[in-house]
């Protein structure tokens, strides 16, 4: 199970960056692989939402619950069913070194399959972490408009 951590710095303040962050039904519109993001249910800090991806040709489709924190500007999120397992945490910071706003990604991808994951195991590592590295400069790029 590959886990990612990795972040970026944006030039827009913490509430702003976390507020894109936290409209997940608009990543399509900057997010390339990103097809389709459907609020499912909410409730409270609660949503289950359905994603529907398409990466290097391939139509990936699963559903995941993302607990919001507004006070601490986090999101934790974890596949509940779909083609592949991840879960983790998208938090926005103050990044007090230079002065801008920090946006931080970790995730760990489980494929569900040990015996997969033995012969094809790192060719999948390189791709989820690409996607990883390009869902953060995605919302680094939108957030420089």
């Amino acid at each position: 199970m590959p886990t990612f951590n990795y972040s970026v710095d944006v030039t827009v303040d913490c509430a702003k960056a976390y507020s894109v962050l936290k409209n997940v039904t608009e990543y399509s519109s900057f997010m390339n692989s990103v097809k389709e993001v459907k609020i499912i249910s909410e409730k409270d800090n609660l949503l289950l939402t359905q994603w529907n991806v398409l990466y290097d040709g391939v139509n990936i489709d699963w559903s995941e619950e993302i607990i919001y924190n507004d006070k601490d500007f986090s999101l934790k999120f974890k596949s509940v069913s779909g083609n592949y397992s991840r879960f983790g945490i998208w938090k926005v910071s103050k990044n007090n070194e230079n002065n801008k706003t920090s946006i931080s990604l970790e995730i760990t991808y489980d494929w569900n399959a040990p015996n997969f994951e033995s012969y094809f195991g790192d060719v999948y590592k390189q791709k989820a972490e690409r996607a990883t590295k390009g869902m953060l400069y995605a919302l680094k790029k939108r957030l420089s408009k």
